[in-house]
């Protein structure tokens, strides 16, 4: 047979053109694949099978933020740590922590939230009908008629804390004052009521939104190792029947504001059903609503807390400065008069006071888990879609960047420089950073400026037996709490 060397030519050629293409189309690939290769934070501490690194948490008596502050000595501001069955980057620094800071999802596989709240509510929602529950809340909360209408609430509550303080055989201790003054505070917001000490009803309320929030927190483990939950189906019932029992309150008293709403509203459910009834139907439901109310609750009534004792605490520390605020008050509202948050802006360095107070003795270290919706990067470093973060707060605060003498107690700053204009985004972040920070801070600096300076206006902020006090302090399911609040006390003046 003969062969057609044109033909065996041909073959050839496009045998060798094949041959070319294959190796260019690897080539790309494989320069492809290392050039989007993601550059991860580095991964610190040794993670055992199943649990990670959560046993080197655990052992860390002082808590979360004290763990992470030693790992980033040396894994540096950004770093993964494997706990349980989430692998959670840490970001520390103003200008990461801003970055990070856009990123606006929650995650949706954390055990007891996905199963209990369903991504409900202010805090574990997001897209849409977040961000429209977010400026409902904020629109409330600047709202003239609901503000005027909370600071007539929280006159009575102010002068039913002062009574129980000066009455000596009071059973009830400051911590525990504090605690009602603060959830009373929060109800006249949100339902337009407040409550007396020994109201049963309010009494249930306030124990089941406590049980609920210690059963839903973030910081419990089988958020990390969801296998508990299987051993763990009473507390999981628990926590279920209290946020029915919650909700079954809370939609009677949406009924009866709906049948009497008035104009213009004076609380926030007012202000919900008000606007529900006008305007048209927006992604926002009843359930949405009835856990907002829950997360308003159960959140803000631990953050006042904790700030509050904060705040008392640094006022025993710093005499002189307790002194001047004192004086402010006395010169420039005297001793009859209860003071309200209009009067932040007479009072000065009152305001500056707690401010300082807030950089120095923020409770909350870390924001609730953020979550990358898409692709990020942080630093140099790259953040997949779907990673859990958790953002630190106070480091900020105490950066030399930004402040003189950060460990100096020195209100005068806040009176010398404007937070808001003249620093950098994110120096000063007691409500947390970026977009998702704690919609309640507008209440928050309404309660923490009325009620730490009515206190100082009545009483001086002092401790049982002398000696220095201590400040050494925990992490508990909700922030840093001082060890030895108990030696405060409140003496007339």
């Amino acid at each position: 047979m003969e062969i057609s060397w044109s033909k065996m030519s041909d073959f050839w050629r496009i045998t060798l053109a094949a041959a070319i293409a294959s190796v260019c189309a690897y080539t790309y690939s494989m320069l492809k694949f290392f050039r989007k290769r993601p550059k991860l934070p580095p991964k610190a501490l040794y993670a055992f099978p199943t649990v990670g690194s959560l046993p080197s948490l655990i052992l860390d008596k002082q808590g979360l933020h004290h763990f992470a502050s030693e790992v980033r000595k040396t894994s540096g501001d950004i770093f993964r740590i494997q706990l349980g069955v989430h692998e959670v980057v840490f970001v520390f620094g103003q200008k990461f922590v801003q970055e990070a800071a856009v990123a606006l999802g929650r995650p949706s596989n954390i055990c007891i939230p996905h199963k209990i709240i369903k991504e409900k509510g202010i805090i574990w929602n997001q897209g849409e009908c977040w961000r429209e529950l977010r400026s409902l809340l904020k629109a409330a909360q600047e709202d003239a008629n609901i503000v005027s209408a909370l600071q007539r609430h929280f006159t009575t509550e102010l002068e039913e804390f002062r009574t129980h303080v000066k009455n000596e055989s009071s059973p009830l201790d400051l911590e525990f004052l504090i605690t009602q003054t603060s959830f009373n505070f929060i109800s006249s917001f949100l339902l337009g009521k407040r409550y007396n000490y020994d109201d049963p009803d309010m009494i249930e309320i306030r124990d089941r939104l406590t049980e609920l929030g210690d059963s839903t927190a973030t910081a419990n483990v089988e958020n990390f190792l969801p296998f508990l939950a299987m051993f763990s189906g009473s507390k999981l019932r628990k926590a279920a029947d209290n946020k029915d029992f919650l909700f079954k309150k809370f939609r009677e008293m949406m009924q009866v504001k709906s049948e009497s709403l008035t104009d213009p509203p004076t609380d926030f459910l007012q202000f919900y059903l008000s606007r529900s009834t006008k305007g048209a139907p927006g992604v926002i439901t009843e359930i949405d609503v009835l856990q907002t109310l829950i997360d308003m609750f159960a959140a803000g009534k631990d953050n006042l807390l904790l700030s509050t004792k904060w705040m008392l605490m640094a006022l025993v520390k710093y005499p002189d400065v307790q002194a001047n605020c004192r004086s402010e008050i006395q010169q420039v509202i005297g001793q009859g008069q209860t003071l309200m948050s209009e009067d932040r802006s007479r009072t000065p360095y009152t305001s500056a006071t707690i401010k300082e107070i807030q950089r120095m003795y923020s409770p909350v270290p870390f924001t609730i888990f953020h979550c990358a919706e898409e692709e990020m990067t942080v630093g140099n470093y790259d953040i997949p879609k779907d990673t859990v973060m958790m953002l630190e707060c106070k480091a900020p605060g105490m950066d030399k960047e930004f402040w003189a003498d950060p460990q100096v107690f020195n209100p005068n700053r806040f009176l010398d420089v404007d937070v808001d204009r003249q620093l950098p985004e994110g120096c000063f972040t007691p409500y947390g950073p970026g977009p998702r920070y704690c919609i309640g801070k507008y209440m928050a600096e309404i309660f923490l400026y009325t009620f730490v300076a009515n206190v100082l206006q009545h009483f001086e902020v002092t401790t049982a037996t002398d000696g220095e006090l201590s400040f050494s302090n925990k992490f508990n399911k909700f922030g840093l709490t001082p060890e030895h609040f108990d030696e405060i006390v409140l003496k007339s003046v």
